[in-house]
């Protein structure tokens, strides 16, 4: 299914969590799920159009959805920001329409009003891919890098996954079949886990921006880093920063230079020798 050219794609996991709720006789809970899901989707699809940022599908699941953007695009971090929290800011705009409703006409929408709750402070935690993970990895990337920033925040999600799982037992104990915090607690897992497989290629997708700023622009902020030769590439790639270009120094045990080499080169490097190698040995083989 298409929307204005955007993909929507709903999770198998949804499909479940749909029917059990249909087992469970809660129709209008189910709708007013649809309706606090599509608004949250809603707001990040209209807040990257406005950025001009092209976002090509969004795959649905119980308590938000995941973007996909174009492959090609980098997203800077200050706009990652903008458009994850653009998701919970309009649930926390819909709960305050919801009470001047409920108060203004005395109908009761408390269970609309506590889903979207969930849903804003759900999406506010730290892990990825939740909106809160995205936020935080996209600030920390800007001090420690993207992948490192990534596995920080995929962390916080198996640390947050197994503290729903403990609420959701003890609630099953005491005799609430609540299926919320389970669905919640394997959706993080699942998702972390999938959002660790990218984390290299986050440093990619990074450089191709930078190349393309340098071309458009001409200039660009240098970030020079001292490597010993004895250190692999994987993890110098993984101390670069986002929105800068960086020029490695490579020194001998005597911290005597060896080489100085641009970010584009390190990449070439990685593509022909793999990430694993260590500079030095790679320098010993161009000579």
């Amino acid at each position: 299914m298409k929307i204005d050219d955007v993909k929507v794609k709903i999770n198998p996991f949804t499909w479940v969590f749909i029917l059990l709720l249909v087992l469970s006789g809660l129709y209008i809970e189910l709708v007013d799920i649809i309706l606090t899901v599509a608004i949250h989707e809603a707001s990040h699809y209209w807040v990257a159009k406005k950025l001009n940022i092209n976002m090509i599908q969004i795959e649905i699941f119980p308590f938000g959805g995941a973007a996909v953007f174009d492959s090609e695009i980098f997203i800077r971090p200050d706009l990652e920001i903008i458009i994850a929290l653009a998701g919970p800011l309009s649930n926390a705009v819909f709960i305050m329409m919801l009470i001047i409703v409920s108060q203004t006409i005395g109908t009761q929408l408390d269970y609309l009003i506590r889903i979207n709750v969930l849903m804003c402070a759900f999406n506010l935690l730290p892990g990825v891919p939740l909106d809160g993970g995205r936020a935080l990895k996209s600030v920390l990337s800007n001090f420690i890098g993207l992948t490192r920033a990534n596995n920080v925040a995929v962390k916080i999600s198996y640390v947050l996954s197994l503290l729903l799982m403990y609420g959701s037992i003890l609630m099953f104990v005491n005799g609430n079949k609540n299926y919320v915090l389970i669905t919640m607690a394997v959706f993080l897992i699942i998702s972390a886990r999938n959002e660790r497989k990218l984390s290299q290629y986050f440093n990619l997708r990074d450089l191709i921006y930078k190349k393309e700023e340098l071309f458009k622009r001409g200039i660009m902020n240098v970030r020079t880093i001292a490597v010993m030769d004895d250190q692999k590439l994987i993890k110098i790639i993984n101390c670069f920063l986002p929105l800068k270009y960086h020029i490695i120094v490579v020194l001998d045990k005597n911290l005597k230079e060896k080489k100085r080499l641009t970010e584009t080169e390190l990449f070439d490097f990685a593509i022909e020798n793999g990430l694993y190698l260590p500079i030095g040995e790679i320098l010993s083989k161009v000579k």
